[in-house]
């Protein structure tokens, strides 16, 4: 394709020839200039290794925060497992046995392992949680009026191992058990 301007060719612009040399040579200039700033000095190598300690030191300062609270969330992840099943227990228990299985638990406590599976009593040295049900079948509800049809069943769980106050045994007097309630009506069946 032939054009009228002598400048075009081949779909680029001709350059001058003295401009490309120009052009080299400051190129080359800002290379050298480049290579002889490349390098730190000792003195910003010395500033970035003081700098540095102050970013780290409140990172590892907060380690021992994050794994005291990765462990909480497990144990009460674990803990609402153990509710969890023995919530189901109580319901499917008879309303009218529902006492029963409560002393039941006061006098032999359930036992869990480290991921809220029931270990046998055989096992119960190894255990992490422990827990005990308690039941009352008078339930106050607002307004001051009492119901036999309702059962507040209280369920205790103690981790252990985990930094206690209290060494009592019975789990529903215990500080350190966690105490979660539901209530359970009778159905009539």
């Amino acid at each position: 394709m032939a054009t009228s301007s002598p400048q075009f060719v081949s779909g680029m612009i001709r350059a001058n020839p003295a401009s490309i040399t120009t052009g080299r040579n400051s190129l080359r200039k800002a290379v050298l200039s480049l290579k002889r700033n490349a390098a730190l000095t000792l003195v910003e190598v010395v500033l970035a290794i003081g700098i540095i300690p102050f970013a780290f030191i409140p990172l590892i300062g907060m380690l021992p925060v994050g794994i005291d609270m990765s462990r909480q969330a497990i144990d009460t992840t674990v803990q609402s497992q153990i509710v969890q099943q023995l919530t189901t227990e109580a319901l499917q228990t008879d309303f009218s046995n529902l006492s029963t299985l409560a002393s039941n638990s006061t006098r032999k406590p359930y036992y869990f392992d480290d991921q809220g599976n029931k270990v046998s009593d055989d096992n119960a040295a190894g255990s992490i949680y422990t827990a005990a049900i308690s039941a009352s079948t008078n339930t106050a509800l607002p307004g001051s009026v009492t119901t036999q049809k309702l059962s507040t069943v209280t369920i205790c769980v103690l981790n252990t191992k985990s930094n206690r106050t209290s060494s009592l045994a019975d789990l529903t007097l215990n500080p350190d058990a966690k105490k979660y309630v539901v209530l359970i009506p009778d159905n009539g069946l």
